[in-house]
C-alpha cells in the first residue's frame, strides 16, 4: 500500500482594481487547501478545504477569482510531484460541482456583498490515480476585486 503526502500550496497574489481615495480598505488572509495523505488504492476521492478571509472597514461588493494553476486549464488542474502529476480541482461549494475559476472554461467566480466574511475553497483529488509517492503542489493565484 502506497501513501502519498499531498499538500496543495495555495500561493496567493491579491490584486484589486484601482479605487478612489474614499474606497474601502480590506485585509485579505488566504489559507491553503491541504489534502493530507493520498492513497491511490482508495475507492473514494480525497477532499480538502481552504479559505480566503476578507475583513473590510465598510461593506463592499467583492468578486473572487482563482487562476488555473500550472496546468493552464480548469479541467482538471494538476499538482506536480517531480515527474508525476496528480489531477485535482477547486470548487465553489461543498457539493464540489462548480469549478472555481475566472468565469472562463466552464468555471465560475464567487461574488458577495459583505464587510467580514470567510470564503471556503473546496478541493478534491479524484480516486485511483496511479502516481508515485511524494509531495505534490500547485500554485493558484487568488484575485480579489472590490
Amino acid at each position: 500500500m502506497r501513501w502519498l503526502a499531498v499538500s496543495r500550496a495555495l500561493a496567493c497574489l491579491l490584486a484589486a482594481d484601482a479605487a478612489p481615495a474614499w474606497a474601502a480598505t480590506c485585509d485579505i488572509t488566504p489559507q491553503s487547501v491541504s489534502f493530507g495523505a493520498y492513497d491511490p488504492t482508495e475507492a473514494g476521492d480525497l477532499d480538502g478545504v481552504g479559505t480566503v478571509s476578507i475583513d473590510c472597514d465598510v461593506e463592499v461588493s467583492v468578486t473572487i477569482t482563482l487562476s488555473t494553476g500550472a496546468a493552464g486549464s480548469y479541467a482538471p488542474r494538476t499538482m506536480a510531484g517531480g515527474a508525476d502529476h496528480i489531477r485535482y480541482n477547486l470548487f465553489t461549494g461543498p457539493q464540489r460541482v462548480v469549478v472555481w475559476g475566472d468565469g472562463s472554461g466552464g468555471s465560475a467566480t464567487v461574488s458577495a456583498t459583505m464587510q467580514n466574511q470567510d470564503f471556503t475553497i473546496y478541493g478534491t483529488i479524484p480516486a485511483r490515480q496511479n502516481v508515485g509517492a511524494g509531495a505534490y503542489a500547485d500554485t493558484v493565484v487568488v484575485t480579489i476585486t472590490y
